[in-house]
């Protein structure tokens, strides 16, 4: 049974060969999920980086490109600091730090003071990869283009399951309804 990095690097190869990168972009405004409610989102997040799992990096990958508060980016950067140095998996190390680095570059001077430790570790993390992994995220987490939006099919599913957006039947109603769903 192949392990879970080479099933990853698979999946991700077959999309890289395939231009099956339809969600992504190199502005914000395409990225933006309209009506979202971002206090939600986040404590589906934490949940998420609580549980772990191989998904847990993509917890705050799908919040890196919308708006928050400083309020909002204070959380998210000690959800980062808080379990970052435990994530052994390159697909968690490069989507956490990933959006990091984009909620940064987004930021205006408040928002980067809140994530400005949190990046400068994020900064860093292409160290810890191997692979074609530590080129990608070291372009995606230290270069000068912000890549943005959901990507491929996968992330876009990942969003759509773990975001708020309530009126948007496409998404999540409320962080209730995410409870709910996680308890069956």
């Amino acid at each position: 049974m192949p392990s879970t990095k080479t099933t990853v690097a698979a999946l991700l190869s077959c999309l890289c060969f395939s231009a099956c990168f339809p969600f992504e972009y190199y502005v914000r405004e395409p990225a933006l999920v309209k009506g979202i409610d971002m206090d939600q989102s986040l404590q589906v997040a934490t949940d998420q980086m609580k549980r772990g799992g191989i998904d847990q990096g993509l917890s705050i990958w799908a919040l890196r490109d919308q708006f928050v508060t400083a309020e909002q980016a204070r959380k998210i950067a000690a959800l980062y600091l808080e379990f970052i140095d435990a994530m052994n998996s390159d697909f968690n190390i490069w989507h956490c730090s990933w959006a990091i680095a984009n909620l940064y570059k987004w930021g205006d001077d408040f928002i980067k003071a809140e994530l400005k430790t949190a990046f400068e570790k994020a900064r860093k993390q292409p160290e810890r990869l191997t692979g074609w992994v530590k080129n990608s995220a070291n372009n995606l987490i230290n270069g000068e283009k912000i890549t943005a939006g959901f990507i491929h099919a996968g992330g876009d599913y990942y969003a759509h399951r773990y975001l708020v957006v309530p009126g948007d039947k496409h998404y999540l109603q409320s962080y209730d309804e995410y409870r709910h769903r996680e308890a069956k």
